[in-house]
């Protein structure tokens, strides 16, 4: 098979609206949870996120071009311009394209869309029955709009204004959305159907109803900004929801050396699996988890001891941390007490769809600088997640490491990554 490699990274994120800026704050330990900013949040039972700190860009509930979108704009001009490649055209007219690529792919996850509560409300008030709903319209407008947001829609705005015209795939898997379109994209160009695969994964559900959600779940911290998220800390409370987008340019390494791309990395190892077990719960014994690790280490060909560092799904919630821990100890066993872990949750909040694939960039990161990531706040150690976990930023010679993303329904997806 082809062997993958990264010849490009973007990343906007709340450590950063770049590359560069992301890898300061990463390094320099810092948070970016801070007091919610879209919307009044004074008198919400919400009122911390992980926001990307950008007043240019629309609020997540905001007609038009959605939040989300605009994240993944520019994840991708970031991507595009790290890879030395021509910029995106997003405002080509209609019918005019760039040159088409019919062996340059996509594979792309999406969050969910953004619920605008007033714009709904306007657009059915006054209807006696359904129907009208159609007829009437400002609706059918709201229903256009709607249809606007859909992943294919995405795919298609994104062929268009990258000329990327072979496979193109968009996955929604929770939490994992994101390590599972990197690994659509793996496999595209390891069976030789792409050259070049852009993928990546966008979310932004910062605004009312998206938190709600979460908070009705039980499953959100509560405090301080900058304390709030505590992966694997015994006093753990929930997780702090987030926003961002990454992309990664994915190359058979014969197409990169064609062109004289610089490699950034190696994307080796994809594996994923499912629980089976719950809706929002995940096996408490990681078993779906352990699974899927072991299938990517399988597929990098590589041994559990070989493993350098682990960048944690760790969310901050009891549950989750605790089957994490538990997975990591089946795979690793004795030696799961010796791996480096962290969890940079603590410093972006948990991104949802995007969590994973902004994570692989980090992860990158710290390949690159051999730097270890540090979990923000990680005070008091739990007995039930005994992991060497990273407290500080700290310098480490490494050259593979593994990042985790496990979702909401049993989702789990794990990738190793390796040095250029």
């Amino acid at each position: 098979m082809n062997r993958v490699v990264i010849t490009g990274m973007g990343v906007i994120s709340p450590l950063g609206l770049d590359l560069e800026t992301t890898r300061t704050a990463l390094f320099a330990g810092a948070s970016g949870i801070r007091h919610i900013r879209q919307f009044d949040a004074r008198q919400f039972p919400v009122r911390i996120a992980g926001e990307v700190n950008d007043p240019t860009l629309p609020d997540a509930s905001a007609p038009g071009l959605p939040r989300m979108r605009a994240l993944a704009q520019r994840a991708v001009q970031s991507a595009l311009a790290d890879a030395g490649l021509p910029a995106a055209a997003w405002d080509a007219a209609d019918g005019v394209r760039p040159d088409r690529h019919p062996r340059h792919a996509l594979a792309w996850s999406l969050g969910k869309q953004s619920l605008n509560v007033a714009q709904l409300a306007d657009a059915i008030s006054g209807l006696s029955h359904p129907p009208q709903i159609q007829a009437a319209g400002w609706p059918a407008e709201f229903i256009q709009e709607w249809e606007d947001r859909e992943p294919a829609a995405w795919l298609r705005e994104l062929g268009q204004a990258t000329g990327a015209a072979g496979p193109a795939y968009c996955c929604y898997t929770a939490c994992a959305s994101g390590n599972d379109a990197l690994g659509i994209g793996k496999r595209l160009i390891e069976r030789g159907e792409a050259d070049l695969v852009l993928a990546g994964a966008a979310d932004s559900q910062v605004q009312p109803l998206s938190l709600l959600e979460y908070d009705l779940l039980d499953a959100l911290a509560q405090g301080e900004p900058e304390q709030a998220c505590r992966p694997f800390d015994r006093w753990r409370s929930g997780f702090v929801v987030g926003e961002g987008a990454a992309v990664l340019v994915l190359e058979s390494e014969e197409h990169a050396r064609r062109r004289g791309a610089r490699l950034r990395g190696r994307l080796t190892g994809y594996g994923s699996a499912l629980d089976c077990y719950g809706l929002t719960k995940c096996h408490p014994e990681g078993r779906g988890a352990a699974q899927a690790i072991e299938a990517a280490l399988a597929d990098a060909g590589r041994s559990p001891a070989e493993i350098g560092y682990i960048n944690a799904h760790g969310t901050g919630t009891v549950l989750n941390d605790r089957a994490e821990s538990a997975a990591i100890h089946r795979v690793w066993g004795a030696r799961a007490t010796r791996i480096p872990v962290s969890s940079t949750k603590a410093m972006t909040g948990h991104l949802i769809a995007a969590a994973s694939a902004v994570e692989a960039v980090l992860t990158l990161l710290a390949l690159q600088e051999k730097v270890l990531p540090p979990t923000l706040n990680y005070s008091v150690p739990d007995p039930e997640c005994e992991l060497a976990i990273v407290r500080t930023v700290q310098p480490l010679e490494f050259h593979i490491a593994m990042s985790n993303g496990f979702g909401f329904g049993g989702q789990n997806s794990a990738l190793i990554l390796e040095a250029a």
